[in-house]
């Protein structure tokens, strides 16, 4: 059985999406601490553009951006991705129920409020990559051929 607190999750890639850049600055150099391979967007569309040329292990995303919104990022990127779409954890100052509830809708798997509490973010970055990992392993374990 694969427990998903073993994973590698080493060499994991974190594509952070934010439009205010000192906020961005932050996360890249927090994920790097972390030895995650960081690449950056300030836009959702740079983000959907990003994600068809590499496909990122996890991706941080600001709900609150001008033009695309993290929110409508994050349902695009589940329309053009499909089973292969990364995790999406929403970042936001918005903490009332309707932007938590359109967050999940739109596909997040999980949600932070800014200001940002960094353990918090570093836990639970690690634990999502490292439940979505077990997850392709099982998945790939299961359509192995049995000899």
């Amino acid at each position: 059985m694969i427990s998903y607190s073993t994973v590698d999750i080493s060499h994991s890639t974190v594509l952070i999406v934010d439009d205010e850049r000192n906020l961005r600055l932050m996360l890249c150099r927090a994920m790097e601490m972390e030895k995650y391979q960081v690449l950056e967007a300030s836009t959702g569309d740079a983000c959907l553009t990003l994600c068809q040329q590499q496909i990122p292990d996890i991706i941080l995303l600001d709900a609150m951006m001008p033009r695309l919104d993290g929110f409508d990022c994050c349902e695009q990127l589940h329309q053009y991705l499909g089973d292969r779409c990364p995790p999406i954890l929403m970042i936001t100052a918005l903490s009332d129920l309707a932007s938590v509830d359109r967050a999940f809708a739109s596909g997040a798997i999980d949600f932070v409020t800014k200001p940002i509490h960094w353990a918090v973010l570093r836990h639970r970055v690690r634990r999502i990559l490292q439940m979505h990992r077990a997850i392709a392993e099982l998945r790939s374990h299961r359509e192995q051929p049995i000899s």
